[in-house]
C-alpha cells in the first residue's frame, strides 16, 4: 500500500509537510507531516487528539534554566477535535475546540485541579506556488491561525519566574500561581491571529518544511488593573524526515519562539528582556487504513540555560487520529 502524500499544518502550532506519492485509493490523499491540511485528493477530514504536558521548569530573565523542585509541577490533558474543509481549490478552513484539565503543585500540601472547554481556534490556508511545477521550487501557502478566548478565566499559570504579565518583578515568585484562578483557567484570555507562511517539498522517499509566523494579541488587565498589550511573537519551524512505502512517516525538526516585553496603557515598556524558548519535535504518523491515519507528536523544550528567557519550559506528548473524505465522494 503506496504512502499517503505528505499535508500541512495543525490547527495548533500550524505548520505543513509537502505533498507526496498518492495512495492506490482514488478517495484518499494526505495525512502525514506536522499535521492536518488537506492533501489535493481530500474534501474534509475530522481528527481527534490526547495531548498530555510536563513543565520541566523555567529560564531566567538571565538566561539560567531552574528546574521544579520535588513537589512542584504544572501537568496538563488536553483533548482537542478538529474540522477542516477545502472551500475552493486552493483555500482550505478549519475548526477545533480544546477541553483542558490542569493540575498543579507548588510544594507539600499547595496543589489545584481543575478544567474546562478552552478556547476556539480556528485555521485558514491559501496555496500561492504548488511544489510539482519544478523540481527544486518548493509550494508555498499563506496561513492563518486565530484563537478566540472562549475558555473560563485568564491563564496565569504560564508565567516566567520572576517576571509578571506585565512584566513586573515578582521577587522571583514561582511560575505556578495556585490562586482562585489557577488550575480552572482554560483560556489564554486574549484574541490571537497568528499570519504566516509555510513553504514545502518533498523529493521521492524525503519530505521537508520551512514554516514561519507572527502571533499579534489583544490587550489585557493586568492584576493591578493597568492595560497591557502583548508584543508580537516570532515563531518559526524547521523539520525533515522519510516516508515508506508502508504508510509511515517521520518528521524531525526544531521550533524557535521569541517574543517582546508588553507595553501598558501609554507605550511605556515594561521591565525585562525579550522572551524565548527552543524546542525539538518528532512527529509519526502511521496509515491504518484507506481513509484513516494514526499520529505521534513529542515536543520538548530544550532543558539548558541560555537557549531560552523568561519562559516556562515543557515537554508534551500526544496521539490522535484523522478520517478524510475524498474529492469524489
Amino acid at each position: 500500500m503506496l504512502p499517503r502524500a505528505l499535508a500541512g499544518a495543525a490547527i495548533l502550532l500550524s505548520l505543513a509537510a509537502s505533498p507526496g506519492v498518492a495512495r492506490a485509493s482514488a478517495c484518499c490523499g494526505a495525512g502525514h507531516g506536522i499535521a492536518q491540511w488537506l492533501a489535493p485528493s481530500e474534501r474534509a477530514a475530522a481528527s481527534f487528539s490526547l495531548r498530555f504536558t510536563e513543565q520541566l521548569g523555567t529560564w531566567t530573565p538571565e538566561r539560567d534554566f531552574d528546574a521544579y523542585g520535588e513537589g512542584v509541577y504544572h501537568r496538563e490533558l488536553r483533548a482537542d477535535v478538529g474540522w477542516m474543509v477545502r472551500i475552493k481549490e486552493r483555500l482550505q478552513l478549519g475548526i477545533s475546540l480544546p477541553l483542558r484539565h490542569t493540575w498543579i503543585g507548588a510544594g507539600l500540601d499547595d496543589t489545584l485541579s481543575g478544567g474546562d472547554v478552552g478556547d476556539i481556534g480556528a485555521a485558514g490556508r491559501i496555496a500561492l506556488i504548488e511544489g510539482a511545477m519544478s523540481p527544486w521550487i518548493p509550494s508555498a501557502a499563506f496561513t492563518l491561525g486565530v484563537t478566540l478566548p472562549t475558555g473560563y478565566g485568564e491563564d496565569p499559570v504560564f508565567e516566567p519566574v520572576g517576571v509578571s504579565a506585565a512584566g513586573v518583578d515578582t521577587g522571583g515568585a514561582s511560575a505556578i500561581d495556585v490562586g482562585a484562578n489557577g488550575a480552572d483557567t482554560t483560556r489564554l484570555g486574549v484574541a490571537e491571529f497568528r499570519p504566516g507562511m509555510v513553504f514545502e517539498k518533498s523529493w521521492d522517499s524525503v519530505h521537508a518544511l520551512l514554516a514561519a509566523s507572527i502571533s499579534v494579541r489583544t490587550s489585557y488587565h493586568a492584576a493591578g488593573g493597568e492595560e497591557v498589550q502583548p508584543a508580537r511573537r516570532l515563531q518559526v519551524l524547521a523539520a525533515a524526515g522519510p516516508v515508506w512505502a508502508s504508510g509511515t512517516s517521520l518528521s524531525v525538526g526544531g521550533l524557535y519562539e521569541r517574543e517582546g516585553y508588553p507595553r501598558v496603557a501609554g507605550g511605556r515598556p515594561t521591565r525585562g528582556g525579550a522572551r524565548e524558548r527552543t524546542a525539538l519535535l518528532a512527529v509519526l504518523a502511521h496509515d491504518v487504513g484507506a481513509r484513516w491515519t494514526a499520529v505521534g507528536n513529542l515536543q520538548v523544550d530544550v532543558p539548558i540555560s541560555g537557549i531560552g528567557r523568561s519562559e516556562g519550559a515543557f515537554a508534551a506528548l500526544s496521539a490522535g487520529l484523522r478520517y478524510v473524505w475524498g474529492r469524489h465522494d
